[in-house]
């Protein structure tokens, strides 16, 4: 069944190709790996750091990967933002690749019935293959989890070790609670002694450390360890909070419902049924709790923890199909483990269509260059919105052409004027920052995001996706013969803790769905939606 996965994970990579902000350091630093290669002084992040920094191992991984396809699309002429779906789906193949390995792990663990319904569990759900090709910190770090659990229930200690102290030390620090919560389970239940412990983990440790240390300094070109900085901004200087806090039990009441679907409820059937998914969930709730002391919290920062949760609502739909041919009060309950699959893909496709139209940005742009030709000396600014929701450096397209996104710059200012385009953010035509261009420009074309779900009965299903006017696109009907661009300072977007938006930059009315941002207009009765999108 390992097809399902791919095909899936293709379908949710097709679906939204575009990035958000957030992801916006790792993709950047694969552009730039894959198109400037030692050029190190072309590199975006030395102009652009963020607010902490992240480590090159993860893009470099990645790049090697995609770098023969890449390059065959350059001959053959393809456009740049082929590159954006060639990086994605190596990406992608990075976390199949061991999470297919984990399911066959099941199989040879729990049983072929259990593997399958993990399987079928994990492709109806949303969040775990929509991240799954995402360039997020997170994600780069999942390959090597899931490498560890695969390890860890085939009782490889050593690798299992190698694995925890790389996802550790290169990516994210905190998967020191959960892998090493497994660790200690693992020592108490003594089938690991510490000796051992101790002649892994020492060396292991050193070596991802010197590696790390090693290629980040000199990609940025000063002494540093990332994930050490991030550790002292987010732990020691407990910074994360000030990019938007959430209740405590947040993660347990909105992120993992969300996470699991209609699946959370099968999780307790299959603790009690089978009684080895203990080991397996324990650690898991163990970590999201600990996790949860952290004031910021974003779904993606417990995703590891999805695919333990999902051995143990396998484990249920395995012994209620199983059962299914016992009576006819078992046979309703297979038709339960059927349905729930069901209720998920239902739920999926609908996020799924909301998560396409939350990239504005890289449409308008996608669309800019549909409407003007390659020679045209098309002079683009490019507002933070616009920047914020699609728009990378895979999407601009040609050499020629300026892609300009300073901020700070007054509607109608002398400044703006000296593009030949502009995307705009409005709500609509008639909008109060696009009055000063009533004379000069003309609105070429407008983009629509995500603006609420309606209730309709009057249509099947009864509930309705509506979209709004959120960017236009603008003409310059007066550009000057010479324009003048020193000016230009090019920054970033704005940016907080993991180039994410802080709650108090957001435009009004706008949501987060799982790291999707939303504009949002009556969506207030749906609390577990809402959600600040900052990395920590």
């Amino acid at each position: 069944m390992d097809w399902l996965l791919v095909l899936c994970s293709l379908v949710h990579l097709f679906m939204c190709p575009f990035t958000k902000v957030e992801e916006s350091f790792n993709l950047q630093a694969i552009h730039d790996i894959l198109y400037h290669q030692t050029d190190i002084q072309e590199y975006d992040h030395l102009e652009f750091p963020g607010v902490v920094p992240r480590t090159f191992l993860g893009p470099i991984v990645v790049s090697v990967i995609a770098a023969p396809f890449v390059a065959v699309s350059r001959v053959l002429g393809f456009p740049k933002d082929v590159s954006l779906y060639l990086v994605r789906f190596a990406l992608g193949a990075l976390v199949l690749w061991p999470l297919i390995k984990l399911q066959k792990r099941i199989k040879g663990t729990l049983g072929k019935g259990t593997s399958d319904w993990f399987v079928l569990i994990t492709v109806s759900q949303f969040h775990f293959l929509f991240y799954l090709s995402r360039p997020l910190p997170n994600t780069m770090a999942l390959p090597l989890v899931l490498f560890a659990y695969y390890y860890w229930l085939g009782q490889q200690h050593g690798k299992f070790i190698a694995c925890s102290a790389a996802a550790i030390l290169i990516f994210r620090g905190e998967l020191a609670i959960l892998l090493g919560l497994i660790l200690l389970g693992e020592l108490l239940a003594r089938r690991l002694s510490l000796s051992k412990t101790l002649f892994i983990a020492v060396p292991s440790g050193l070596l991802c450390l010197f590696l790390t240390v090693f290629v980040d300094s000199f990609f940025w070109q000063r002494l540093l360890w990332p994930e050490g900085e991030v550790l002292w901004y987010n732990v020691v200087l407990n910074k994360s909070g000030d990019w938007g806090t959430s209740p405590f039990l947040w993660y347990f009441y909105s992120a993992i419902p969300r996470a699991m679907g209609t699946s959370l409820a099968l999780l307790p059937v299959g603790m009690f049924f089978e009684r080895r998914v203990w080991p397996v969930v324990l650690p898991a709730l163990f970590f999201v709790l600990a996790y949860s002391f952290l004031p910021h919290k974003e779904l993606r920062f417990i995703i590891y923890v999805i695919p333990l949760l999902n051995i143990a609502a396998a484990a249920a739909c395995n012994r209620l199909w199983e059962n299914r041919t016992k009576g006819k009060w078992f046979a309703l309950l297979a038709l339960v483990a059927i349905g729930h699959l069901v209720a998920n893909l239902v739920l999926t496709s609908f996020l799924l269509v909301v998560s396409r139209a939350n990239y504005p940005g890289g449409e308008a742009l996608f669309l800019l260059h549909k409407m003007e030709s390659r020679e045209s000396n098309v002079t683009v600014h490019i507002d933070v919105l616009a920047a914020q929701t699609g728009i990378s450096r895979f999407g601009q397209l040609h050499n020629n052409w300026i892609y300009d996104k300073t901020e700070n710059l007054k509607p109608g200012s002398p400044e703006l004027r000296m593009f030949s385009h502009l995307i705009v953010e409005a709500k609509s035509k008639h909008a109060y920052n696009l009055r000063p261009y009533a004379e000069t420009h003309e609105i070429v074309a407008h983009i629509e995001g995500f603006s609420h779900i309606r209730s309709s009965y009057n249509h099947f299903p009864p509930i309705r996706i509506k979209t709004k006017p959120c960017l236009f696109i603008l003409k310059n009907k007066n550009l000057p013969k010479e324009p003048d661009f020193s000016f230009m300072l090019r920054k970033h977007p704005v940016e907080a803790a993991e180039e994410s938006l802080p709650p108090a930059a957001e435009y009004d009315n706008r949501i987060q769905l799982d790291g999707e941002v939303l504009l949002n207009e009556n969506l207030t009765d749906v609390p577990e939606l809402n959600e600040n999108s900052i990395d920590e």
